[in-house]
């Protein structure tokens, strides 16, 4: 458990991304924003576990605290794709049905 928890290693990393990047497009083709809603929802919950394992960690363990760091960035960079991801797949699905987005102001930035 603890291996795939290990966001900084580069093969987790990877099938992480992909999982990520499935998850969007399953999304897109369902037109709906529930799968990356969950997906989001996990990424926070690992970003809680890798911040609560971070304060348990002494200061002479400094390689697993640069390690933990690492984990933290990954985590947030996926947050942030999954959230660009859910107001992009919002607009779309507000253009579709012609009802209003949560946030229209990204608009330039679909196009």
């Amino acid at each position: 458990m603890q291996v795939l928890l290990n966001t900084s290693s580069p093969a987790i990393m990877i099938i992480f991304t992909i999982l990520v990047v499935l998850i969007i497009i399953l999304s897109k083709k369902m037109q709906k924003g529930i799968p990356l809603i969950i997906l989001m929802f996990l990424i926070l919950c690992l970003l809680i576990y890798h911040s609560i394992y971070l304060e348990s960690l002494t200061s002479n363990q400094g390689n697993l605290i640069i390690q933990t760091y690492h984990c933290i960035a990954v985590d947030f960079s996926l947050l942030l794709i999954s959230f660009i991801s859910f107001l992009w797949i919002d607009s779309i699905i507000a253009k579709d049905k012609k009802i209003k987005n949560y946030n229209d102001k990204l608009s330039w930035f679909w196009k």
